[in-house]
C-alpha cells in the first residue's frame, strides 16, 4: 500500500500550468469517460475552493523530491505533500505562502536521509514522528 499525494492552493487550470512548468514536461491532462482528469498515473481535481489535489496512484511520481523542489512548485503559494508506504517510509512537506513550515521524512533503509523540521499546530497533542502519523495526516488533510 502506498499513498502519495499533494494539494496546492491554486485553481485547477493554474495548478495544471504550474505543474507543467515545474516538471519541465509537456504533461497532457485528459478527461476520462468518468470525467476524471488524468495524466499517466496522476489524477487531479479541484475540491476545496482554491485547492487542487494531485494523487499519484503508482506512488512514485513525487517520492524522494527535495524540499527545494517542493518550494519551487509552491512559489508564493501553499503546498501540502505526503507519502507513506508498506516499507515504513514516509514524507511530509508543508509550505505556506512559499515558506517551508514542516518537513518530515523517515526512510527505513536510509536513516541518514531522515528529516524533521518545524511543527504544525495539529502536533500540539501528538507529534508526527512515524509513517503511521503521516498516514493519519493524509486522511485528515489530503483525502478528498
Amino acid at each position: 500500500m502506498r499513498e502519495c499525494c499533494f494539494k496546492i492552493n491554486l485553481s485547477l487550470e493554474e495548478a495544471k500550468k504550474r505543474y507543467r512548468e515545474w516538471s519541465n514536461e509537456d504533461v497532457q491532462f485528459e478527461i476520462d469517460e468518468a470525467g476524471i482528469c488524468m495524466a499517466d498515473s496522476i489524477q487531479i481535481s479541484e475540491a476545496e475552493e482554491g485547492w487542487t489535489y494531485f494523487i499519484d496512484f503508482e506512488g512514485e511520481a513525487f517520492f524522494g523530491l527535495s524540499r527545494e523542489a517542493w518550494i519551487k512548485l509552491a512559489m508564493d503559494s501553499s503546498v501540502i505533500y505526503a507519502y507513506y508506504d508498506e516499507n515504513f517510509n514516509a514524507e511530509l512537506v508543508v509550505i505556506e505562502n512559499g515558506k517551508l513550515i514542516r518537513e518530515f521524512a523517515r526512510y527505513e533503509d536510509e536513516p541518514d536521509a531522515n528529516a524533521d523540521f518545524g511543527v504544525l499546530a495539529c502536533e500540539e497533542s501528538s507529534a508526527i514522528d512515524g509513517w503511521e502519523d503521516v498516514a493519519d495526516y493524509i486522511e485528515q488533510e489530503l483525502i478528498i
